[in-house]
C-alpha cells in the first residue's frame, strides 16, 4: 500500500473513531436522523438524503469515497442485524 493510501486510511479510521466517540453529542445537536460526513474530526456536511451529503462533500473539494459518512440514529434506537 502506498504512503498516500495509508494516510487516507488512517484519517478515515480517526474520523470513524471520532464519530462513534461523539455520537451522543451529534444526537443532541440536531444530527439525529441524518447522514453526517466527518473530516478531520468534525462534521462537514449533514442531511437526511445521502445524495445531498455526497454533493456537499464534493462541493467542499473532498472525494466522498475518502470521507467518513455515517447515519446518526436517534437516541434509544436499536438496530438489529
Amino acid at each position: 500500500m502506498a504512503n498516500e493510501e495509508l494516510k487516507l486510511l488512517g484519517e478515515f479510521e480517526k474520523d470513524s473513531g471520532w464519530f462513534h466517540n461523539n455520537i451522543d453529542k451529534l444526537q443532541e445537536n440536531n444530527f439525529s436522523g441524518k447522514f453526517v460526513a466527518v473530516h478531520n474530526e468534525k462534521p462537514i456536511a449533514a442531511d437526511k438524503n445521502i445524495d445531498v451529503v455526497i454533493k456537499m462533500v464534493e462541493k467542499a473539494g473532498k472525494n466522498p469515497s475518502c470521507v467518513f459518512i455515517e447515519f446518526v440514529y436517534p437516541k434509544g434506537f436499536t438496530l438489529l442485524l
